[in-house]
């Protein structure tokens, strides 16, 4: 390719030198024109050449973005969100031209995970081709520009890739302070070649603590988990490890629908530690991917059944292909931590022409912007606004951000079967059992719950 580039720069300024050569003062001379010296020297020659191909690399975009005040990761025609405010930042530095589906097609734009709703990720991953032109023209698609500012200093200005930090720098000028990137070398792509994901819910441990705590919201931010509620926590996640119909922890898919089937590597409540003068812990998931609602169902189940509002008898029934009433846990706290890319960097990483993806590099930069962008918000929200947004008509929809309100609508949910096409819960006959009941009901797998956000692909939460 450099050869070919070289011969086509060596093509061109012979040319130059003809056309040097024709306007030389003889021939101006016997034209009549003015003398040599009197000639004003052009100040610029454009020669397009069409259907050139430009030369492109596919970058990465590690990202870290609070999502309070977004309507998720993916673009929206009609509401704010994370990627809405990343094209922005791209046509401004002039990686993109506009914001249309084709554009993005053209340059192979690609997420490595999509997040919900007030959902923040700490490592999230982008991936497109990225070019753009020096000189006086910029985009210009399909084409280059040959162009000279005197006789003596010709110059093609081929199209330059931009070099990482030039990326970081000008993206993280134009994008608000919650939204940061970091540019790792030349990467493939983001989706396909990611092994698994990992993502941590911070919580306040009062959560944890027994549903009939007394002394009001004072008391439950006084309370301090104990090691017993903590590794009853595990075991009950314990619960969702390994492969599993997660049809009761989405929606908007069918029961039948292989795809409800996800894997789920690890599941664990860390350690507590104090931020302030408030209790909180973080409970980290990993697995392949996830669906829309699948970690904040999860989660939600768990809290209950540690507070005691339901048993552990619910797991012979919410994997089960009949919809179950599982409650969904706020999303303030859930947060995408890292894109883990194994297999890639084993294959690529040490090629010589790509480069690991070693979340490692970034640690400090993450750690910084957790604290002050999602930590402090969490904690301010929970405390101090005890916002409480959205009331629908039915508490399975029911869409909180402060954790104290959730907690109070989980009497709400039966944890049972739930009727074909209605939210209202199916109470379970007297004295029948859970297999009576399935038998009874024998037409569940066939309705499916529409979904209650716009975004209803995989690897959402």
């Amino acid at each position: 390719m450099r050869c070919y580039l070289a011969k086509v720069l060596h093509f061109l300024r012979s040319w130059t030198m003809s056309v040097e050569n024709y306007l030389t003062p003889k021939s101006l001379k016997r034209a009549g024109s003015p003398a040599p010296e009197e000639q004003p020297l052009p100040k610029i020659l454009v020669a397009e050449v069409e259907k050139v191909k430009v030369k492109k690399r596919m970058c990465a975009l590690l990202m870290m973005y609070s999502g309070w005040g977004y309507f998720g990761m993916q673009r929206s025609p009609t509401h704010p969100t994370i990627e809405g405010e990343l094209t922005k930042a791209l046509i401004s530095c002039g990686y993109l031209i506009d914001s249309s589906p084709e554009e993005y097609r053209k340059v192979w734009f690609q997420r490595a995970s999509k997040t919900d709703k007030s959902v923040s990720a700490i490592g999230q991953v982008c991936s497109m081709l990225v070019s753009h032109y020096t000189g006086q023209h910029f985009f210009q698609s399909h084409r280059f520009t040959f162009s000279y500012v005197s006789n003596s200093n010709p110059f093609l200005a081929f199209p330059k890739l931009p070099e990482n930090e030039e990326i970081k720098t000008k993206m993280n000028a134009v994008l608000p302070d919650h939204i940061r990137i970091l540019v790792p070398p030349v990467f493939r792509t983001a989706v396909w070649a990611a092994h698994h994901r990992v993502y941590d819910y911070f919580f306040p441990t009062f959560t944890l603590a027994p549903h009939d705590l007394s002394g009001g919201d004072q008391a439950h931010w006084n309370y301090r988990v104990s090691a017993e509620r903590l590794t009853q926590a595990n075991e009950v996640l314990k619960r969702f490890r390994g492969t599993h119909n997660f049809y009761n922890f989405t929606s908007g898919r069918d029961a039948t629908d292989k795809s409800c089937y996800r894997y789920i590597i690890s599941i664990k409540c860390l350690p507590p530690a104090l931020f302030g003068d408030h209790e909180y812990a973080v409970i980290r998931v990993i697995g392949q991917s996830f669906m829309l609602h699948q970690i904040r169902k999860m989660l939600g189940l768990m809290f209950a059944i540690v507070r005691g509002i339901a048993t552990e008898e619910v797991f012979d029934l919410v994997f089960r292909p009949e919809r179950v009433d599982v409650p969904k846990a706020p999303g303030l706290g859930l947060m995408l931590n890292q894109v883990v890319y194994t297999r890639y960097n084993e294959r690529y990483g040490q090629d010589g022409i790509h480069a690991p993806i070693d979340w490692s590099k970034y640690e400090d930069d993450m750690a910084l912007f957790r604290m002050k962008y999602v930590y402090e918000h969490i904690d301010k929200t929970e405390f101090e606004e005890r916002s409480y947004p959205f009331t629908f008509s039915s508490c399975s929809d029911m869409m909180t951000y402060d954790m104290l309100d959730w907690l109070e609508s989980l009497n709400m949910h039966s944890y049972y079967f739930r009727p074909p096409g209605s939210p209202v819960n199916l109470p379970p006959n007297p004295g029948e059992s859970t297999e009576a009941c399935v038998m009874n009901h024998p037409e569940q797998p066939k309705f499916t719950v529409p979904a209650t956000d716009s975004e209803t692909t995989a690897l959402s939460t």
